[in-house]
Order: structure tokens, then C-alpha cells, then sequence
């Protein structure tokens, strides 16, 4: 009966178990997740089942070349502005080339804003981009960049940035310009990639700087463009000349420099490398091959921009540029301290006068008072020795055949030093009043000469007759004033020479005509004026010491 029991328990069980699998089945198994290594464990290694051997995989695909990036560039060649209150620039998008870099305070001979760049058909052009491959430089020359915009105004202390792009195939190339509205520096920056990678690139400056008009070619003392370059050796110039390129490194700076502009490169980092080349041109209106210079600037591997001034050789303005810029005016070693204090009193000076002319006449005529008393010193010193003239010569004459190492000569110091103490004077002493104020007032006067020289203001000054201070006397009176002043001085000063001596230094007037009747008028101007204060001195110095009782100033006599 037990056993029963236990037989219709079972069957029971059993049959609840299969009813409940058929009214809930379980759901179907996850497929099996991948590996760490991307491969799908199989059933028969989940039950160690050793899995079979792995399948051969496919042949590698070849590598798929990087797609290359959407072509940047302009549908149409145009030109691009970017005005500002001191400078005007302009560039053609053909290529990114600066067509024109205007000065708009300083003007031509016509009248308008002084253009920096030499527009030559055919030449290289400032601003131009080297990579070393003449075929993508090439490329690039003709490429029409796209400009983030067209024109660009700045005024007051306003900043702007000028942007080209161009992008083809796998090359890409941006020059960027930072410029302000006042002052005439800017920041340039160039990139060019070849498929994502930089190459090497170089920003040029050239051919020359300025256009000089014939006028100013002939005048003497003109400065022809040059490069330039302040290195370790100091500031180095090289004129143009044939010849391979020269490479200068490291510099602080290098440029092209001409008589009143200059264009100059600053290295990023202040410190690089620059190569400076001359450029063959077409001939001019003569017919002669011309030669101008080129500066070519290594920008680095870093992306910094090169910093660039396009100006006037001011000291001022390069003074407050930096970077030693101010260097590339030639103001002299040992007396540039000098000229710049003359600069700056001539600038003062002109403020309050409000003419260059008469400010130079005024300034001469200051620098003059402030030498009368030296110079009053050495006239009176001339007439002195003019009145021992006629008894120099007689002991002169006495040991004329005596030989300079011969005993005798002795004798004649002690006449000499007899004939100075009668007169109340020192061999000594007379040698230093003598030779002391023209050592002292030689450095002002050559300064000033100096000044004139290299002070751009004069440009364009204009003065009574003369159009142009920087310029020839149109009607050559100064220069011819000038010897005639020098002419009139050496007749009012007695001389202790020889009559043959004084017959040859009154020649001197005509030689320093000829030599200074090209020269600027304002130099002459300063000379012409300097000599009359000296004319004046001359008189009033010989009426003080020829006083009422005092003996007749003794001139030479004439040998017939």
C-alpha cells in the first residue's frame, strides 16, 4: 500500500514538472561575447573543447591616401587695401604680393604720398614667399589667395589683421599681416604645408627701396639702396654688386636702406638668419642694365612672424620701433652723441621758428656765439703772430741752408723763443691758444654738418628761392655766396704765411665751390651762414685788439 503511495508521488511530480516546462520555456541562449582580442569564445571552449584552428586572415588592403582638404582660393584676381594714417598698403590676391606701400606724411616730387615699393614688370616683389622649391614658389606667385577682407580702415589706435589663404591638392599657404592705424611697423607671418607638413619658408624685402628721382640721384652725397644689417660685427652695409648671395647669421636685423627710407626685417625671436642678394632688373630710360638689392629672411621652425618697418630713416621714429633700429642712421661713433643733441635743437628750434631755413640760420648763429669766446682766442692769436711775421722770417731766412739735425739749429730755437718773449708771448703756451679752439669747436661744427646730412625733415623744406633744402640751389647763390664769404674772410685775416702760401689759399674758395656746387642747399645755406657769423667776429675781434695807440697789424710784403 506504502509502495503505491510512493509510485503515484513520483508520477505526479513528474507530470507537474512537464506541464511547467511546456507553459514556461526558458529563453534562447545569449550569443557568446567577444574576447578581449576581438574573438568569439565557442561552445566547445566553454566545455574545453580545445577550439580548432584559426582561419587565414585576408590579404591587407593597400593604405588609403589622407583626403586631401577643400580647396581655398578667389574666383577672380583683385586688389586688397589696408589704409592707415601713416602708411597705405595694397597687394593683388594673385599670389598675396604687396603691390604698393604708401608713406602718406611724406610726399614725391608731384606731390604724392612716397611709394616704397619698386614696381619693375617682371621683378621679384616685397613680400614674397621662398620655400626652396622654384616650382611651388612659382605656384604660389600665381595662385589666387583668398583675403579675409577686401579693404581694411584703421584710424585713431586701432589694430587690424589682414588674413590670405590658399588651399589645392595637399598644399596649403597663409601669409597673415598685423598692422596698426599709426606708425609704420607691422608683424608678418607665413605658413605653407605640403601634405601636413611645414616646409622651410623665407619673406623677401626688394628689389631697393623708394623710387629717387633723378633730382635726388644727382645730389651730392646721395645714398644709393643698400643692404644692411646690424650683426655681432655691428652694422654692416653692402652695396649692390654682382656677385653671389651673402649670409649673414646671426642678425638682429638686415634690410634694404636708401639716402631717406628704409625697409628693415626683424627675425622672430630678435635673432636670425638673413641673405642678402642683388637683383638684375631691365634697363631704364638709359639703356643701362640696373642692379638694386634684396634681403631674404629665414622665418625659422617656429610660427612666429617676422616683424617688418617701412619708413623714414627718423631717429625719433626708429627710436621708439626698438630692436636697435635706429642704428641703420648714420649719426657717426664718437661724435653721434653730438649730432643727435644738434637733431633734436634744430627740431626745437624749427618748432618755434616754423622754417627749416631760418631755423638752420638761427641754430648756425647760436652754436656760433657759443664759440665766439675760443675763436676770439685764436684771431687774436693770428694777429699776434701776423706782427712777428716779418722778423720769423728773417731768422727763417738766416738758418734757411742749415740742416734740421745741424747744432746750429739750436741757436736758432733760442732766437725764436727771444723773439716770442719780446713780443710778450710763449712758444708753449702760443701753440695751445692756437690749435685749442679748433680742436674744441671742429666736432660741433662737423655735427652739424652732419646733421643736415641725415635729417629727413629737410626733404621737401622749403627756404625764400630754394624749393627744396634736400636739393640742389636751383640758382647755385649759395654755393657762390659761400666762396665769396670764404673769399672776404681771408682778406680780413692777417697771415704770418708766406705771400706764395696765402697766394695759394686764396684759391681755396674756388675749390670748395666746385666741390660743394652739387651739394644740398642747406648745406651751403649752413656754410654761407657760418662764415658770415665768422666775418662779423673777425671784424669785431680785430677792432678790440687793434685799440686806440696800438700798433698796425704788419702784412706781408709782396716778393716781385
Amino acid at each position: 500500500m506504502e509502495e503505491r503511495r510512493l509510485l503515484l508521488a513520483v508520477a505526479l511530480s513528474l507530470l507537474v514538472l512537464t506541464a511547467y516546462q511546456l507553459m514556461f520555456a526558458p529563453p534562447p541562449p545569449a550569443p557568446p561575447r567577444p574576447a578581449a582580442g576581438g574573438a568569439v569564445a565557442s561552445p566547445s571552449a566553454a566545455a574545453g573543447v580545445p577550439p580548432p584552428p584559426p582561419a587565414v586572415p585576408p590579404a591587407a588592403s593597400p593604405a588609403v591616401p589622407p583626403t586631401p582638404a577643400p580647396t581655398v582660393a578667389d574666383a577672380k584676381e583683385r586688389r586688397v587695401e589696408v589704409q592707415g594714417e601713416d602708411a597705405t598698403l595694397a597687394f593683388t590676391n594673385r599670389g598675396a604680393r604687396l603691390v604698393s606701400w604708401r608713406l602718406e606724411r611724406y610726399r614725391d616730387a608731384r606731390g604724392r604720398p612716397e611709394e616704397m615699393v619698386q614696381t619693375v614688370p617682371g621683378a621679384p616683389r616685397p613680400l614674397d614667399i621662398e620655400t626652396g622649391d622654384p616650382a611651388l614658389d612659382e605656384r604660389l606667385r600665381e595662385a589666387l589667395f583668398l583675403p579675409s577682407v577686401e579693404t581694411l580702415v584703421l584710424r585713431g589706435s586701432q589694430e587690424g589683421e589682414l588674413k590670405f589663404r590658399y588651399t589645392e591638392g595637399d598644399v596649403e599657404a597663409e601669409k597673415v599681416l598685423r598692422v596698426r592705424a599709426r606708425g609704420y611697423l607691422a608683424h608678418v607671418g607665413v605658413s605653407v604645408r605640403r601634405a601636413g607638413r611645414e616646409l622651410p619658408r623665407k619673406i623677401t624685402w626688394g628689389p631697393g627701396v623708394g623710387n629717387p628721382t633723378v633730382a635726388e640721384t644727382e645730389v651730392q652725397g646721395y645714398q644709393a639702396p643698400q643692404a644692411v644689417a646690424l650683426s655681432e660685427k655691428g652694422v654692416e652695409r653692402h652695396p649692390g654688386a654682382a656677385g653671389p648671395p651673402l649670409i649673414l647669421s646671426p642678425v638682429r636685423w638686415a634690410g634694404i636702406e636708401g639716402h631717406y627710407f628704409a625697409a628693415l626685417w626683424v627675425p622672430p625671436g630678435g635673432q636670425g638668419t638673413a641673405e642678402l642678394r642683388t637683383v638684375a632688373l631691365p634697363p631704364g630710360e638709359d639703356g643701362k642694365p640696373r642692379t638694386l638689392p634684396q634681403v631674404a629672411l629665414d622665418l625659422g621652425p617656429g610660427g612666429e612672424p617676422a616683424l617688418l618697418y617701412v619708413g623714414p630713416k627718423d631717429h625719433h621714429a626708429l627710436d621708439e620701433a626698438g630692436h636697435d633700429l635706429a642704428r641703420v642712421v648714420p649719426l657717426g661713433d664718437w661724435i653721434g652723441p653730438i649730432v643727435l643733441a644738434l637733431m633734436n635743437l634744430l627740431r626745437w628750434v624749427q618748432g618755434h621758428v616754423g622754417n627749416y631755413g631760418w631755423s638752420i640760420v638761427a641754430l648756425t648763429a647760436v652754436i656760433n656765439l657759443l664759440m665766439a669766446p675760443l675763436r676770439h682766442y685764436s684771431i687774436a692769436n693770428g694777429i699776434k703772430m701776423a706782427k712777428l711775421a716779418p722778423e720769423m722770417r728773417v731768422i727763417q731766412e738766416r738758418y734757411r741752408k742749415v740742416p734740421a739735425l745741424d747744432p746750429r739749429r739750436q741757436e736758432m730755437q733760442k732766437e725764436v723763443a727771444a723773439l716770442y718773449a719780446r713780443h710778450g708771448m710763449s712758444m708753449s703756451t702760443q701753440m695751445m691758444v692756437g690749435c685749442l679752439p679748433l680742436l674744441l669747436t671742429m666736432p660741433f661744427l662737423i655735427a652739424f654738418y652732419r646733421v643736415l646730412q641725415v635729417s629727413i625733415e629737410l626733404r621737401g623744406a622749403p627756404f625764400l628761392w630754394i624749393p627744396d633744402l634736400s636739393q640742389k640751389d636751383p640758382l647755385f647763390l649759395t654755393p657762390v655766396l659761400m666762396g665769396a664769404s670764404m673769399f672776404v674772410m681771408q682778406k680780413m685775416m692777417p697771415t704770418a704765411m708766406d705771400p706764395a702760401q696765402a697766394r695759394i689759399m686764396m684759391i681755396m674758395p674756388v675749390v670748395l665751390v666746385a666741390m660743394f656746387f652739387a651739394a644740398p642747399a642747406g648745406l651751403n645755406l649752413y656754410w654761407l651762414a657760418s662764415n658770415v657769423c665768422s666775418i662779423l667776429q673777425q671784424a669785431v675781434t680785430m677792432k678790440i685788439v687793434r685799440a686806440p695807440g696800438a700798433a698796425p697789424v704788419a702784412r706781408p710784403e709782396r716778393r716781385r
